[in-house]
C-alpha cells in the first residue's frame, strides 16, 4: 500500500501547493532486486534521481535491469532492499494500482492488454467512468480517448478486439491507457520500438508537449537519436548497476553508446550495396498474391502483390504499418491463408522443384527450409511458460538429435540451446533452464532471432527483428543477417526503420494500401523517394 497518500486528489493538491519546493519527482535510493532465489541480480544498490518536470532516460544493453527497476517504481516488483521517494514523500507500493493512485502511469514494452476486450474496455479497464446509476458511461470515455487519440496521432478502432489487431496499434493502446488516466509521472519502456517514422516523430513531440505540461517522464529506449532530441538527462545501467549519468545538452551519442556496452562502437556500412545476386537463382516468388486483413475478411490487406527473392538478396521491404507487411509475412510463413494467388518455393537442390506454400501447414513450410522472425514474438516466436532451452528447438522438437522414437535427447536440446544463448548473447537463460518468460523483451528478441537464424533454411523472413535490442545487439544482428545472405539465404526484412532497410539491404520494396509501389536498388534509392511513393501511392520499379 503507498504509505502516505491514498488519495489521488489530496496528492495532486499537495502537489501543486508545493510546486518548486520538491527538487525531484521520483528518488529511488540502493534499490536491490534477484531472482532465482538470488541467484540472477537484476538490480544492484541503484541509485536514481529524476527531477520534477524533465525528461529522464534510461539506457542500456539488453538484460542491464532497466525495465526491472522500472517496474519496482511502478509496483510490479518488490526490491529487496532500498526505498522510493514521489515528489519527496516516502512511498512503499504492494501493486500497479498503488502507483497509479499517486499519480505514476507506465507504457510496458510487454503489453498489459486484455486479449478478448475491446480497444476501448482495455484502455478504461480499473478506471470506468459510470453515471448516477452506477452504469458504465463509455460514451463519455470514447469521447475523452477520441480526442486523445486525434490530438497525439494515436488513431485505433475502439470497438475492435486486442486480438484482431496489429502490435503497433497495441502499442497505442498502451500509450492512451496512460493518457486517459491522466498520470504526472509517467513512464515509457522501449514505446517507439513499433512506431513508423511519422509516429516516431509525432510522439517524440508528444512527449515535448507533456513536459510544457508540467509532467515528468522516464523514458526507456535504445534509440540514443531519440533521447539527444527529447531529453534532459540520462542514466545508464549496465549488468544490474548504475554506472553514469549524462546531462543530455553536453553529451555525443557516440559517448552514450559506449558507456551502454562497456567499449568503442564501431560504425559498420551497407557491404550488401555492390553485392551481386542477380545471377543466382530465385528461391520465392510471390505471384498475385490476395489475402484478408488478421483483423476481419472483409478488408483485402494484399491487393495483387508480386515479386521475386534471389538466393543472396536482401529485399527491404518498406512503408507505414498497416499498409499489408504483416499479412505478407504471415502468409508466407503458412500463418494466414490468402484468398488467392501463388506463393511459391524454389528448391535449386532438387532440380528447381516447386513448392506452393499456400497450400502447406506451418510445420510442412518450416521443413521446406523457411526461418520466420515474427513481428509478435510473444503470439507467434515463443512459448512464454516453456524453458528457453525447449524454445530453442521448438521446430525441429521431432527431429534428431533432439528426438528419437518420441523421447527428448535432453542432452542434445540443452547443449545446441546453451550455444544459441552464447553466440546471440542470450543473457538470464541459466543455461537454458530459465522460463522464456523471464527474460527481458531485448533477450526473447534475440533467442528468437538466434533459434531461426541457426536452424538449416533457403528464405529467412524478418519483421522488426530489431525491435527492442540495444545499439551492440542491432549491430550484431545486422552483422548475422549480412553473413548469412552471403552464405547464399534468401531474406526478406520487413522494417518500419528505414535506417535499418538502407543499413543492410540489397532491394527496396516499397508497400502503400496493399500495392507493391516501389521496387528498386537501395543504391539508388533515396528517402525522399520513399516517402514520395509512399504518400503518393504510384507504383513504379527501379
Amino acid at each position: 500500500m503507498v504509505v502516505l497518500h491514498h488519495n489521488n486528489k489530496f496528492l495532486k493538491n499537495h502537489i501543486k501547493e508545493n510546486y518548486g519546493k520538491t527538487k525531484f519527482a521520483v528518488e529511488m535510493y540502493d534499490i536491490n532486486k534477484t531472482f532465482a532465489n538470488g541467484s540472477i541480480i537484476a538490480n544492484e544498490n541503484i541509485t536514481l534521481k529524476v527531477k520534477t518536470n524533465t525528461i529522464h532516460a534510461i539506457i542500456g544493453e539488453n538484460g542491464a535491469g532497466k525495465s526491472t527497476l522500472m517496474s519496482i517504481l511502478f509496483g510490479i516488483y518488490q526490491s529487496d532492499k532500498g526505498y522510493i521517494k514521489i515528489n519527496g514523500e516516502n512511498v512503499n507500493f504492494n501493486s500497479a494500482q498503488d502507483a497509479t493512485k499517486v499519480g505514476l502511469g507506465m507504457v510496458h514494452q510487454h503489453f498489459k492488454l486484455v486479449q478478448v476486450f475491446t480497444l476501448l474496455e482495455n484502455i478504461v479497464l480499473g478506471a470506468e467512468i459510470t453515471n448516477r446509476f452506477g452504469l458504465l458511461n463509455n460514451h463519455h470515455a470514447e469521447t475523452k480517448i477520441q480526442k486523445l487519440a486525434c490530438k497525439y496521432n494515436l488513431k485505433v478502432d475502439l470497438h475492435k478486439k486486442v486480438s484482431q489487431v496489429s502490435v503497433g496499434q497495441q502499442q497505442r493502446v498502451e500509450i492512451l491507457k496512460l493518457l486517459y488516466r491522466d498520470s504526472d509521472i509517467l513512464i515509457f519502456d522501449e514505446p517507439t520500438a513499433v512506431l513508423s517514422d511519422t509516429e516516431i516523430k509525432s510522439f517524440l513531440k508528444m512527449l515535448l508537449q507533456f513536459k510544457k505540461q508540467g509532467k515528468t517522464i522516464i523514458i526507456i529506449t535504445h534509440k540514443l537519436n531519440e533521447i539527444k532530441e527529447v531529453a534532459d538527462e540520462a542514466t545508464v545501467i549496465r549488468l544490474g548497476r548504475k554506472i553514469a549519468e549524462f546531462n543530455i545538452s553536453k553529451t555525443s551519442i557516440s559517448t552514450m553508446a559506449n558507456a551502454m556496452v562497456g567499449h568503442q562502437l564501431k560504425e559498420e556500412y551497407n557491404s550488401m550495396l555492390t553485392y551481386k545476386f542477380n545471377q543466382k537463382p530465385i528461391v520465392l516468388q510471390v505471384d498475385n498474391l490476395h489475402a484478408h486483413r488478421i483483423s476481419t475478411n472483409k478488408v483485402e490487406a494484399l491487393k495483387g502483390i508480386s515479386f521475386k527473392v534471389h538466393a543472396g538478396q536482401i529485399l527491404g521491404i518498406a512503408g507505414v504499418e498497416g499498409n499489408g507487411q504483416t499479412e505478407l509475412a504471415l502468409a508466407i510463413g503458412g500463418l494466414l491463408k490468402p484468398i488467392s494467388g501463388d506463393i511459391k518455393l524454389v528448391d535449386a537442390a532438387q532440380n528447381n522443384k516447386t513448392h506452393y506454400l499456400n497450400h502447406l501447414t506451418v510445420k510442412e513450410i518450416y521443413k521446406l527450409g523457411i526461418s520466420h522472425i515474427p513481428e509478435d514474438r510473444h503470439k507467434y516466436g515463443l512459448l512464454l511458460d516453456e524453458t528457453v532451452a525447449f524454445n530453442c528447438v521448438t521446430p525441429q522438437i521431432d527431429e534428431k538429435p533432439f528426438s528419437r522414437f518420441g523421447f527428448l535427447n535432453k542432452k542434445a536440446i540443452s547443449q545446441y540451446a546453451n550455444n544459441i544463448c552464447v553466440k546471440f548473447d542470450v543473457r538470464g537463460s541459466h543455461s537454458g533452464k530459465s522460463l522464456a518468460r523471464s527474460l527481458s523483451g531485448g533477450n526473447q528478441q534475440k533467442l528468437v532471432f538466434g533459434r531461426e537464424i541457426s536452424r538449416p533454411h533457403k528464405l529467412i523472413i524478418y519483421v522488426q527483428p530489431t525491435r527492442g535490442l540495444d545499439i551492440g545487439a542491432i549491430q550484431s544482428v545486422h552483422r548475422h543477417i549480412v553473413e548469412d545472405a552471403k552464405k547464399g539465404a534468401a531474406v526478406i526484412l520487413i522494417s518500419y526503420e528505414l535506417d535499418e532497410i538502407f543499413k543492410i539491404t540489397s532491394d527496396i520494396m516499397i508497400m502503400s494500401h496493399g500495392h507493391v509501389v516501389y521496387y528498386g536498388s537501395t543504391q539508388y534509392t533515396t528517402r525522399s523517394m520513399v516517402g514520395h511513393y509512399i504518400g503518393n501511392h504510384k507504383h513504379a520499379s527501379g
